[in-house]
Formats: C-alpha cells, structure tokens, sequence
C-alpha cells in the first residue's frame, strides 16, 4: 500500500528491508488468501503486489508478529474500517469541525 506522505516519518529508515524480509517470511504469498506475488489473483485476476500490513495499524510498531504479508485485496479489506475513519476525520480537519467527544 503507499505510504501517505504525512506518514512516511513514522516508518523506520528499513522500512524496505524489514518489509522484503516478512514478504520473503511468507514465501512471496498473501498469507490470508495465499495469492502469490506478480501472478493473476485466484479472485480478481489482477497482478498480485504483495504488500506487508500492520495489524494494529500502528507504523512505528514493526514486531514480526504485528506484520502479515498480505495481497492488496486482502490489506485494504483489513484496513477498511481504519482508513475510512481516517478519511472522515481528514474530512472534518479540512472543514475545521472539531469533534464533539
């Protein structure tokens, strides 16, 4: 997944290095659905790109056991709940409304 820009200084310099090691852990496969790397998806038929989640969601949190390799189908089914609240509170941030709570 890209990194947002705003983001990018909470990942460590080896972000590349830690992420190719745990895409090599999972032997270049989705470890959820196990669709491998650069070939067609068994569900989509789109080029897989293997890419390593965060399971808490927390960059600065590089453990091997809060990261899964995961096919991009199943990273943003992941990471929907989490990024459509940071869509909503982007939203607001550019329409200054301050939350209520």
């Amino acid at each position: 997944m890209p990194i947002r820009p705003e983001n990018k200084c909470r990942y460590p310099k080896n972000w590349k290095a830690i992420s190719q090691r745990i895409r090599a852990r999972a032997g270049d496969k989705c470890e959820w659905c196990g669709a491998k790397n650069n070939e067609p998806h068994p569900v989509t038929s789109s080029r897989v790109v293997l890419t390593v989640a965060h399971l808490d969601h927390t960059p600065e949190n590089c453990h091997d056991e809060n990261l899964k390799a995961l096919c991009q189908r199943c990273h943003n089914a992941y990471d929907a709940k989490e990024r459509a609240r940071g869509i909503r509170l982007r939203r607001k941030a550019a329409m200054n409304i301050e939350p209520l709570f």
